[in-house]
């Protein structure tokens, strides 16, 4: 606890806080007078100069599955939203016989189509797996809605976060995994996330003693070597607990492991945070917990957004109140980033450490070994 990292060395990713974790209780909510006026500068402010939104890179892919939760109709409205209006580099992965759907959605938007793996059984961490897989699905208690196919897309997000930095001719300051059917609803993104807002966040959580709750895994990433580092991390645990007889196929559960494990390692948001200051003044049971901001599970679209953005996905979630008139609304807010440190702080006592790692780890510029 305590610990202090560098800038670079940081890893965001997207909480949910999992209700298991966390037991509530009557908090004493923080009176912070500043924080509607904050929120009201920002509506009326103007967006801050934006750095090149070209040293940004997000990354994303889509596999076929013989069984899947969402019809192909839905995945191609899914890619528009995505690939079609965001003007950010993408480099995403897919089968061949996919590439010229990607390219035609994509149209003239910067964009390198990877065909190497017809599935993700045959990336490197994962090849000679899909008989464990199909083994460890048998324990899965989700496993009429899941597969073994869809363990490894999970499992393979952190390889091709890497690999397509790896292969990218551009050097590029920060890299994000974003799931390519994470923009579902109309929106107004487009250079996104927006350079100066990522350098504000990496500013702030470099000043603290960083960490996260638990994962989502539609979205995350951070600096080249941050993301080599979580990489080499995940495949480590990952091919470790595989042995024991751990059940990995869903990557949270792994993810979550790796936070507990290495919690000054990760910056998060947390939108359903009870003591932000900004949460004061809402009920949730009439909208959602920071105003009316859309679905809460891609409240991070907003929150990496430059402020002309938001202001504009404000209106356009306001926009859609007429259709349920009678409901109280208010507009959306912007929270802080939170550490797991005070997360955990709040469940397990102020005396909370993380666990031992039991697996040998590495300083973050060294690769770490495989267990095979």
């Amino acid at each position: 606890m305590g610990k202090r990292i560098g800038i670079w060395n940081i890893f965001l990713a997207v909480s949910i806080i999992s209700l298991f974790l966390i037991v509530y209780k009557t908090h004493s909510i923080v009176r912070d007078g500043r924080s509607s006026l904050l929120y009201a500068l920002e509506l009326e402010g103007t967006n801050t100069t934006s750095h090149d939104d070209q040293q940004i890179l997000l990354v994303s892919g889509l596999f076929p599955l013989s069984k899947s939760k969402h019809s192909t109709e839905d995945y191609r409205s899914w890619l528009t939203l995505f690939l079609g209006s965001l003007t950010t580099d993408v480099y995403f992965f897919t089968p061949p016989e996919l590439a010229e759907l990607v390219a035609e959605v994509r149209g003239n938007l910067p964009i390198t189509i990877n065909t190497t793996f017809s599935n993700p059984f045959d990336i490197p961490p994962l090849v000679n797996l899909k008989e464990q897989y199909e083994q460890m699905h048998a324990n899965d208690r989700e496993r009429s809605r899941h597969s073994p196919e869809l363990y490894a897309i999970w499992n393979g997000k952190p390889y091709f976060l890497d690999e397509a930095l790896r292969n990218s001719e551009k050097q590029y300051s920060y890299a994000f995994w974003s799931d390519a059917g994470s923009f579902r609803k109309e929106h107004v993104y487009r250079s996104w996330p927006d350079s100066a807002r990522v350098e504000e966040v990496w500013e702030e959580g470099s000043r603290m003693s960083v960490d996260t709750d638990f994962s989502e895994g539609s979205f995350f990433g951070g600096s080249p070597q941050t993301v080599q580092w979580w990489k080499e991390l995940f495949y480590l645990y990952h091919d470790y607990y595989l042995t024991q007889g751990i059940f990995v196929g869903k990557d949270q559960t792994l993810i979550n492991a790796l936070f507990l494990l290495f919690p000054f390692r990760v910056i998060t948001v947390w939108v359903s945070d009870p003591d932000a200051p900004v949460h004061q003044g809402l009920v949730s049971s009439i909208e959602g917990p920071l105003g009316s901001c859309g679905d809460d599970w891609y409240y991070y679209q907003f929150w990496l957004s430059d402020v002309q953005t938001r202001n504009r996905m404000r209106k356009l979630w306001n926009s859609k109140a007429w259709l349920q008139w009678w409901k109280e609304r208010t507009t959306c807010r912007l929270t802080r980033i939170l550490t797991i440190e005070e997360v955990l702080n709040r469940r397990f006592g102020a005396n909370w450490t993380p666990p031992t790692a039991t697996l040998p780890s590495a300083p973050l510029q060294f690769r770490l070994p495989n267990i095979h």
